[in-house]
């Protein structure tokens, strides 16, 4: 009878942990997809999504389609995006439309019904090549520039973000992801952090660590852990920006 040492079955239990660790990870590698314009491109979303969901133990591979001012239409024209959309196999799937799009698709019938048409067209793209790919429009944010988007005023802007944004989903047949409300309760309770750049409508590096919280919560609906990366924000800014995320997405 051949019998082993007690460092050669170590040295198996290793190697078994090893192979079932490697396992674990490999069924945990997912995969994103987000489109949009610089309301995304700014400080890099998808990046910072990737590290906050890394930090967070999911091994979440991020990319992204984007150009500056782009409505869902002009993406649906764009042989980069179409591109990116074709190569499939994605897990998850952002949609962002340009800042003010969603807000007239509430205030507008005829354009309204097109808009929505435009998300719709755009979701099912996705699901030829990615059928098990969870969808969200993002609904953004309202800001101060150019009179509030035109709107009148952050609170009517953020409603009718709130009104299009689920009128494109309900269409799309897609989920919400609800940056806007997010960013609405640190402007109220937080005013000191700065949500926006200098322009007053692009978003700052914190309000791009927000806009990832939300996005992460909305995938995986668990709280935060104690280790989440800050992504080089102020990590008592950090912390507080990831509870209201939490506040609004796990209620």
């Amino acid at each position: 009878m051949k019998h082993t040492s007690l460092f050669q079955r170590m040295g198996t239990a290793a190697v078994l942990l090893a192979a079932s660790l490697t396992i674990f990870a490999q069924k945990d590698q997912q995969k994103a997809l987000c489109i949009g314009n610089s309301f995304t491109f700014y400080n890099d979303s998808h990046l910072m999504l990737s590290r906050i969901a890394q930090s967070e133990g999911h091994q979440l591979k991020t990319e992204s389609a984007t150009v500056g001012g782009y409505t869902f239409y002009r993406h649906l024209i764009n042989d980069k995006t179409m591109a990116a959309i074709s190569d499939g196999k994605y897990d998850y799937v952002f949609l962002q439309d340009q800042s003010q799009t969603p807000a007239i698709c509430a205030e507008q019938g005829r354009k309204g019904r097109i808009i929505a048409r435009d998300a719709r067209e755009l979701a099912d793209r996705i699901r030829i090549y990615s059928p098990q790919a969870h969808i969200w429009i993002e609904q953004t944010w309202a800001y101060p520039r150019h009179k509030f988007g035109g709107f009148g005023s952050m609170e009517r802007f953020d409603e009718l973000l709130r009104r299009g944004t689920k009128k494109m989903a309900r269409k799309a047949h897609t989920d919400v992801s609800p940056i806007g409300p997010a960013f609405a309760i640190v402007r109220s309770e937080r005013p000191d952090i700065e949500l926006y750049t200098a322009d007053k409508q692009h978003p700052s590096p914190a309000g791009t660590y927000l806009k990832s919280c939300v996005n992460y919560l909305v995938i995986y609906a668990t709280p935060f852990g104690t280790n989440t990366d800050a992504c080089d924000i102020d990590a008592a800014q950090a912390a507080y920006l990831r509870k209201v995320a939490e506040r609004v997405v796990l209620k």
